[in-house]
């Protein structure tokens, strides 16, 4: 190990370029763990030291990743549980690369290719797998929690105006102009000025400090501003701390406002995904050349489906259903026909997801504007009240996801509903954060709508389709409607739609209640708002 590696990072990677794999180990409660830190997640110790495992390990999940064979050919990337309890992700050296079975047992050795180490796996015959399993981590507690202050939140703050501008193809429009349009818009829906605007909540995919210029542009002066960045899910996380905002006087009106161009932008997704290493470091991961995001959400597929018996006909349901939805909805982005057999024979991407199990790459904007109740009312729209709402973060990396099946939408969704008083069974219509297939799948069970596992069965025959026993995505989703790099705003945008009635040829008849759902990172942040109209309050 290098004389001059400082921090465990280093530490770590100096030992691979070395030729030693190496996790750590937790003298304060004898756990190992992987990824390396500087305090031990289990029990907060900081007497850690570098230990080498045995290097047998199992295949907790794996996808393929589908490339052309001038850009190199198909690999796989695949999680492996050691013995010793911890989970990483690596590649299993094995011929055909598809080949690689969830349950295999592997071995771990180091590659070390100019100067730079890091470990992959060969498929073992012979070892008996661990009876240690891997530490399931920080899973939602039984309790819920909703303390009484939040519960008096409940209705308190309601959303008066909502718009979208450029959602498909917005050429010659900057990601600043995108948005501004769509929050001008939303304000003037909600009978507003900008001038009235004392609150702003934003983010962006790429810039960190994007509240300012957005502040700048608009010729706004808040006294209330929420950057928060937890990707899909900032939109729906920005509602709780805005309602705080309102009911203690800080501020009177907060615009939520989002751009992109993603489809249009010269700045290219190569270009993106090279930021990112830098801005969003993933050093455990990265290495091992993940087609992120999809490879995350395959590697929860696979999961899924080896523990359940999910098929891709049930995540092809998925992806028909927001297309039936999408028909109805004159501003969706996809609206051709598509069928179970057109999903199931789409070109592979991530196995198990194919083109069609991914949502689309537009541009758009989106913006809404919440207010206080009392002021609510006297405004020329419908309100849209917030009941609940509640936000859990479990990982940043895949890897460092405890169970791939279970998400922190089950934390989420708890919180919410408790804050809001009502279940699953009250939801009049539901808007999930649908950036694949598997998505719509897990969010279901995670929030309550079907048991852990059985989502596959809940959608068979058209079940979250129009004319099926739930409304789901009934602007079309992300697969079909829109997907500007981050969609949660547009799940908020349509509830508040659908609670007015005016949906159109899509309104689902008598709904007073919706839950949006937002998700960001790769199953990483969650965020759950249950609205509903006056009616509920």
């Amino acid at each position: 190990m290098s004389d001059n590696a400082k921090g465990v990072l280093a530490q770590h990677q100096a030992a691979l370029d070395e030729g030693h794999f190496m996790v750590q180990h937790c003298k304060g409660c004898d756990q190992h763990i992987y990824f390396p830190r500087e305090v031990c997640p289990h029990c907060g110790s900081n007497d850690l030291s570098l230990v080498p495992p045995s290097g047998l390990g199992t295949v907790y999940s794996v996808t393929t990743v589908r490339r052309k064979p001038d850009a190199g050919g198909d690999y796989n990337v695949c999680l492996i549980d050691l013995d010793e309890g911890v989970r990483l992700m690596s590649r299993v050296d094995m011929d055909p690369v598809d080949a690689v079975q969830v349950g295999q047992r592997v071995q771990a050795r180091v590659a070390v290719d100019k100067g730079q180490g890091m470990v992959v796996f060969d498929p073992v015959s012979t070892a008996a797998a661990s009876a240690k399993p891997v530490p399931r981590g920080p899973a939602a507690s039984a309790a819920v929690h909703s303390s009484t202050g939040l519960k008096a939140l409940r209705g308190s703050a309601a959303i008066a105006g909502v718009a979208t501008f450029g959602c498909g193809e917005a050429t010659g429009f900057s990601e600043m102009e995108v948005l501004a349009r769509a929050a001008h818009a939303a304000v003037a829906d909600a009978g507003l000025k900008m001038s009235d605007i004392d609150g702003l909540c934003t983010a962006s995919v790429l810039s960190t400090m994007w509240p300012m210029p957005v502040t700048e542009y608009l010729g706004i002066n808040p006294r209330y501003i929420n950057g928060t960045m937890l990707g899909g899910s900032s939109f729906v996380a920005h509602l709780l701390p805005a309602m705080m905002a309102l009911q203690s006087g800080q501020c009177n009106a907060v615009l939520v406002c989002y751009g992109s161009t993603q489809r249009t932008s010269t700045f290219g997704r190569a270009e993106i995904a090279q930021a990112r290493r830098v801005m969003d470091p993933q050093p455990y991961e990265t290495p091992y050349a993940p087609m992120q995001p999809l490879s995350a959400y395959a590697l929860a597929t696979r999961r899924h489906m080896h523990q359940y018996g999910t098929t891709r006909r049930q995540l092809a349901e998925v992806a028909v259903a927001a297309r039936a939805w999408a028909q109805r909805n004159p501003e969706a982005f996809m609206r051709d026909p598509l069928s179970i057999d057109d999903v199931l024979k789409a070109r592979m991407v991530s196995d198990p997801l194919s083109v069609r199990d991914c949502c689309l790459v537009t541009d758009g904007g989106g913006a809404f504007v919440l207010v206080r109740a009392d002021r609510a009312r006297d405004l020329p729209k419908k309100p849209v009240y917030v009941l609940g709402n509640a936000t859990a973060n479990w990982n940043r990396q895949i890897s460092a996801m405890h169970d791939l099946t279970v998400t922190a939408a089950s934390q989420s969704g708890r919180e919410a509903f408790a804050m809001a008083g009502l279940t699953p069974a009250d939801m009049g219509v539901v808007q999930l954060y649908d950036a694949f297939t598997i998505n719509t799948l897990m969010f279901l069970e995670d929030l309550g709508f079907c048991k852990k596992g059985e989502a596959g069965a809940f959608v068979e025959g058209g079940g979250i389709a129009p004319g099926g026993h739930l409304p789901v995505n009934t602007n079309g989703g992300g697969l079909s409607c829109t997907h500007p790099g981050m969609y949660g705003i547009f799940t908020l945008i349509e509830a508040v739609r659908q609670l007015r009635g005016e949906g159109g040829e899509r309104q689902v008849s008598g709904v007073q209640t919706a839950l949006a759902h937002g998700n960001g990172g790769t199953l990483s942040s969650q965020s759950t708002a249950i609205l509903g109209t006056f009616e509920t309050l």
